[in-house]
């Protein structure tokens, strides 16, 4: 039997990552339409050499922007007038409409989690790819090299730093203390200070970096066992230090909502809450406008705070974690969260740690640097 490979095209929307298959003749087509203004079918399709029914079909497939009253062009106006209105850069808004995740499902949470299971996969994985690159890294051209001396890690903040750890086992059956929670959530979310820079323009400060010092990310909590705190989802307003509560919940709904918007982590789900990182891009591109980094700021800003987050938990003796492993279009559609103008990032967790459980937890042995 003989096989030959077929090429197909496709375009994928920066609105709503549809992929739309197409031929080459159709791409041809689309790269001559007009694409700065607004014209009337029957011109356009006497300038472009085709009936009417051949630019219709294409709109009706979202290739082509129109003004029907259908619910696609009326999505993809509305969409597009947001990214332009926001200043998404153009290949920032299609890596952000293709890589959405809803009503994922993985198996993270299914699978066996003993050391043998963990070595099974990860030797299947390497007999598939091949061995693990070093975990350290060695420059053939590097022309010297220079010994450093070594600062002990000894000291109450060190100590901190080394208590941080991602932990997947929370004591269920206990309440996480108000006082810790609110910690944790004012270390990393609060205001600390802020300063006018011209009329009705206000940079803050948090105790994280943020690019422009615009701090685009608001903290949206899904509460399951705190202390003083009715289970369901919140807002937490940063200037005032309070949280708005958007939906109440059962406690067992809220934790199979966590299960389920962290793609079946079940493990996330034993965690007394969940914070989730949500951008406010009007905020960052206002300043950013279009810029081709302006989308990869936003998401270290998000690794700023979440590191914030751990330690501020180690300090409290709490476990903690971040996922971006998220079904972010459905934490959209849960918060209501405004199309192309706010985007779920990730999301941290934390809670009491069950310290009897540890099969999902790294097991380092110390470390110690010495000189080759």
């Amino acid at each position: 039997m003989r096989f030959t490979a077929k090429s197909t095209l496709e375009m994928r929307c920066p609105i709503t990552g549809m992929r739309i298959p197409l031929t080459p003749e159709e791409l041809a087509l689309i790269v001559r339409a007009p694409a700065a203004e607004w014209r009337e079918v029957d011109e356009c399709a006497l300038a472009l050499g085709v009936d009417a029914a051949t630019l219709a079909d294409l709109a009706e497939r979202g290739l082509l922007l129109s003004d029907a009253d259908a619910p696609l062009a009326q999505a993809l106006r509305d969409g597009e007038a947001r990214l332009e209105a926001v200043g998404w850069h153009p290949d920032a808004a299609l890596y952000h409409a293709a890589s959405q995740w809803q009503g994922v499902i993985g198996e993270e949470g299914r699978r066996r989690h003993d050391d043998a299971a963990h070595r099974e996969r990860l030797q299947q994985h390497a007999a598939t790819l091949g061995p693990l690159p070093p975990h350290a890294w060695r420059r053939e051209d590097a022309l010297a090299r220079s010994p450093l001396p070594i600062e002990p890690l000894d000291d109450a903040f060190a100590t901190t730093l080394r208590a941080r750890r991602t932990t997947r086992h929370f004591r269920t059956e206990v309440a996480l203390p108000l006082a810790d929670f609110t910690r944790v959530l004012y270390g990393t979310f609060g205001t600390l200070g802020a300063e006018t820079l011209a009329p009705d323009m206000v940079a803050l400060r948090r105790t994280s970096a943020s690019g422009g010092g615009l701090h685009p990310i608001d903290a949206y909590p899904l509460v399951i066992n705190v202390e003083g705190l009715a289970p369901g989802v919140y807002h937490y307003e940063s200037d005032t230090h309070a949280l708005a509560l958007l939906q109440p919940l059962a406690r067992e709904r809220a934790r199979a909502l966590a299960s389920a918007l962290t793609i079946g982590q079940e493990y996330f789900a034993e965690a007394h809450a969940l914070v989730f990182h949500v951008a406010r891009l009007d905020r960052h591109h206002w300043k950013y406008r279009r810029h081709p980094k302006a989308y990869k700021a936003v998401l270290l800003d998000s690794g700023h705070l979440s590191q914030t987050f751990y330690l501020l938990a180690a300090e409290r003796g709490l476990g903690a974690f971040y996922t971006a492993a998220i079904n972010d279009a459905d934490v959209a559609a849960l918060l209501k969260l405004r199309p192309q103008v706010e985007i779920a990032i990730g999301a941290n967790g934390v809670g009491v740690p069950d310290p009897s459980r540890d099969l999902l937890h790294l097991k380092p042995v110390p470390w110690a640097a010495v000189a080759e």
